[in-house]
């Protein structure tokens, strides 16, 4: 059966009009690429003007670089990125492949990859350990209720008393204006219910780390925290100005207490209850290794009383005669 050459003008009709019905972007929207493009070029732009402690109007002047080397304006960048937050999964999309080419960028500039990942290959299980099982990355805005991420975790047998906890994460500013005003806190509850938090104030991009131990060897119990994006104060800022914050590489992670460490806590400790009890007036008891005495039967004399008495028999008494007392 021969084909039917008149099918093949038809399919490629049919084809191009189904791929006409993929959902296209808004006029003035940029694309995915440009937009990653931009914000990679963005984010450094912003890194160089806060290491050089540059005013606001040189801030600007690094951003206005941007916008010239990819030939978009203010108007259409601030569009785009309205756009994109209105739809965090390709958001969340651009960022990912943002982190993963600062990494590539750093490696080609000769940091090494155990430096950049010397957490990420841990697993959830021996003595150093990611415990971290939330999202590793996510945006905060400074509204009700997109301001805050909070965590929490229950402890297990994988725990051990002396533990150590370090939380790191990378994070990553878009602020048109107003003051950046995060905060990271971490709070350790241990087996008596008292608790330990550490805290740090976020106003820059940048890598971040807390750490908590349970140094009086207590036992963790619980594990709980939060992020949050605070309001910039003031009445300058606009309701519509643009201020993100993009939380990424998480990690939480556990270290058990070095065992040689371990030991030497473990000889002090017997040590010094040693100390306390003689300090109190108390006898160390004899070592298990000593013989111990002979029983001693009702109605015999010891020893001494067999000393005694032999002391006071006559040196000149007469064999077989016995001692009227």
């Amino acid at each position: 059966m021969k084909n039917n050459p008149m099918k093949w003008p038809l399919f490629a009709v049919l084809l191009l009009a189904f791929s006409g019905c993929k959902p296209s972007l808004p006029d003035g929207i940029l694309s995915k690429g440009d937009m990653e493009d931009i914000l990679y070029d963005y984010h450094l732009a912003q890194t160089m003007a806060e290491r050089n402690e540059s005013r606001p109007i040189d801030e600007r002047t690094y951003e206005d670089a941007v916008f010239r080397k990819y030939e978009v304006t203010q108007e259409q960048f601030d569009a785009s990125l309205a756009y994109y937050m209105r739809h965090t999964g390709e958001l969340h999309e651009i960022y990912e492949n943002i982190a993963e080419r600062y990494k590539k960028e750093a490696e080609a500039l000769g940091v090494s990859e155990s430096d950049l990942n010397k957490y990420s290959a841990l697993s959830a299980t021996g003595d150093t350990a990611n415990i971290w099982s939330g999202d590793k990355s996510f945006l905060l805005m400074p509204k009700v209720p997109f301001n805050h991420k909070s965590f929490s975790f229950q402890t297990d047998s994988s725990f051990h008393k002396g533990d150590k906890l370090m939380l790191n994460f990378d994070v990553n500013y878009i602020y048109q204006d107003g003051m950046r005003n995060a905060a990271v806190v971490m709070a350790m509850r241990f087996a008596n219910d008292s608790v330990a938090t550490t805290n740090i104030q976020i106003t820059n991009s940048n890598h971040f780390r807390l750490t908590l131990a349970d140094d009086a060897r207590l036992g963790i119990k619980e594990v709980r925290g939060y992020f949050i994006l605070n309001q910039s104060q003031g009445g300058d800022v606009s309701s519509t100005t643009l201020q993100l914050m993009f939380i990424d590489n998480i990690q939480l992670i556990r270290m058990h207490e070095n065992r040689k460490v371990e030991e030497e806590r473990s000889k002090q400790d017997s040590a010094k209850a040693v100390g306390d009890f003689r300090s109190s007036g108390g006898r160390i008891p004899p070592s298990t290794n000593a013989p111990l005495p002979p029983p001693r039967l009702e109605g015999v004399p010891n020893h001494s009383q067999r000393v005694k008495e032999a002391e006071m028999i006559p040196e000149n008494l007469p064999k077989n005669k016995s001692v009227v007392r």
